[in-house]
């Protein structure tokens, strides 16, 4: 039985110049930040996964449990997990411990895969495509006067995605304005989504909501703060837009409340952030049987990039598999980050409006080591 002979974390940072910051409805900033997990079995193999969120304090989480994975078999990750929850139930979960968590789980799956010289998502459901649509994940708010929302929807345009989604929470004549210039670069065709941040109450929230309706949003994003789940429901209940959310949200119990509470249409999890694969799955699955649509939350580096590829690949298709009403796409970020853009061998491929999947074993994706040694910061 293979087991785990080393574990080892990598933290990164990339910085670009301040007035280049870009951001969200609750502010900006000019740094991405995120960590990488890498291990290798006793028979050489190795696996990498990716964790979202600040490196220094990630890793102080790593090296507390890295201990209790070394020397075991790289497929008793949930049993090692629940020894970790038991006997660390107090330090919670909306954290960097499952940050840690999710990048040692991911970098399992990768090890396992590639020792069995199979995909990622083979393991976890098998691959129903090798390619899939990306909405582009821009129109961020920014003060370069070389990157306005005009700028961003053109590169957008250019592309032939199956939509795109905006930045928008900044009060509702900003709000409206925004989606209409939106709407009108991309088309009558495209999707259009927005995202809140969370910087609404469920009033402001709903108003907005009525407000750009008539300009055919496909969803609107985390409309409240994470932890206002009455208030999600009382919107859900009243919106004309659809509701996502789950990228604040953390492993399946907080998903759980979510889903059981019908406070959404669109379950978001993001798997650096939630707990690692097996852990999105679990989400996946609830959503699944309450009948909600999955559609991951991708932003980070390129193997949280490439992992949410493997995971949208191995989900079943529904209601109706011939002919689903929507794509199940892939959020693609078009932020200026070279953690995604930089730290791989052999960049991801987009085609058509499409990303493919990864040829080759495991996650399919190589790390450029200089390029890692470039923004290593810990």
């Amino acid at each position: 039985m293979p087991s785990i002979r080393r574990l080892s974390f990598i933290g990164l940072e990339y910085v670009f110049p301040p007035e280049k910051a870009y951001g969200m409805s609750r502010g900006g900033g000019n740094r991405r930040q995120g960590g990488l997990v890498e291990i290798e079995t006793d028979q050489g193999v190795k696996g990498i996964g990716e964790a979202f969120g600040n490196p220094f304090v990630t890793r102080e989480y790593f090296r507390m449990i890295e201990p209790m994975f070394v020397g075991q078999s790289v497929f008793d990750f949930e049993h090692i997990e629940a020894r970790i929850r038991n006997s660390m139930y107090h330090l919670g979960v909306g954290n960097q411990l499952t940050a840690a968590l999710a990048a040692i789980n991911v970098a399992l799956f990768d090890a396992v895969a590639r020792g069995f010289g199979i995909r990622v998502c083979d393991l976890i459901g098998g691959c129903g495509t090798t390619r899939i649509p990306a909405y582009a994940s821009t129109g961020f708010f920014s003060d370069d006067p070389d990157r306005q929302l005009s700028h961003m929807l053109a590169e957008a345009a250019g592309h032939p995605y199956a939509g795109a989604k905006i930045k928008i929470g900044r009060g509702i004549k900003s709000d409206v304005e925004r989606v209409r210039q939106s709407r009108e670069v991309l088309g009558p065709d495209k999707l259009l989504l927005v995202d809140v941040n969370g910087a609404y109450t469920p009033d402001v929230a709903l108003e907005c909501a009525r407000a750009i309706e008539p300009f055919g949003i496909h969803w609107i994003e985390e409309p409240l703060p994470p932890g206002d789940l009455r208030g999600y429901a009382e919107l859900r209940a009243r919106s004309p837009i659809p509701i996502a959310a789950g990228e604040a949200h953390h492993t399946v119990r907080d998903f759980r409340a979510l889903i059981d509470g019908r406070c959404i249409d669109i379950v978001q999890p993001s798997i650096p952030t939630a707990g690692g694969l097996t852990e999105a799955k679990r989400i996946a699955v609830l959503a699944q049987a309450a009948n909600l649509r999955v559609a991951p939350h991708v932003w980070g580096g390129a193997v949280g990039l490439a992992t949410a590829l493997h995971f949208i690949a191995a989900l079943p298709r529904g209601p109706h598999t011939a002919h689903p009403p929507w794509p199940q796409m892939l959020e693609y970020d078009m932020s200026d980050n070279a953690l995604r853009t930089q730290l791989l061998k052999q960049p991801l491929t987009l085609e058509a409006g499409h990303v493919l999947l990864p040829e080759g074993p495991g996650l399919g994706i190589e790390l450029d080591p200089v390029a890692i040694e470039r923004y290593r910061v810990c």
